[in-house]
């Protein structure tokens, strides 16, 4: 006769906190996650594989997560959250803004990729080409003269 292996489960919720036993599998009916008990007191969960995931169509900023992966994290759990909100944040985008523009430079304002403040930058270009910013301070255009694609 053919065994039967059960998972506990229910709502993501009532997840227990105390009496688990370490290696005890945990399934949330709800949310559809599984989580492993490492001791009496303390679960993991298991990270669902990122291409099994569907899309958004839209984002809240204030609500919606982001996931992120730790690499500085050494002893726990390295899948981090955020919410996009502080995402654009930590890489100093203005709260209304909508548009990709980001620093390039750490500390640098949004909007400039050539530095912190126009006036450095990463961004060098050769004697054939130039840069324009338009009067309402909407968009930079990029003037290339010449495309060398060289020889091979």
């Amino acid at each position: 006769m053919p065994q039967v292996i059960k998972l506990k489960r229910g709502l993501k919720t009532n997840l227990p906190t105390t009496g688990m036993n370490a290696g005890e599998p945990m399934f949330t009916t709800d949310r559809g996650t599984l989580h492993v008990a490492i001791d009496a007191t303390t679960k993991k969960p298991v990270v669902p594989a990122i291409d099994d995931l569907s899309s958004i169509p839209s984002i809240s900023a204030a609500e919606d997560l982001i996931l992120i992966h730790d690499a500085s994290e050494a002893s726990n759990q390295k899948e981090k959250k955020i919410t996009f909100a502080d995402f654009k944040s930590a890489l100093n985008i203005p709260a209304g803004d909508t548009d990709e523009k980001v620093a390039v430079v750490n500390g640098g304002t949004a909007g400039y990729i050539w530095g912190t403040n126009g006036s450095d930058g990463i961004l060098r270009m050769g004697s054939s080409m130039s840069w324009t910013k338009d009067s309402g301070n909407a968009f930079v255009t990029l003037d290339v003269a010449t495309v060398d694609g060289g020889t091979f």
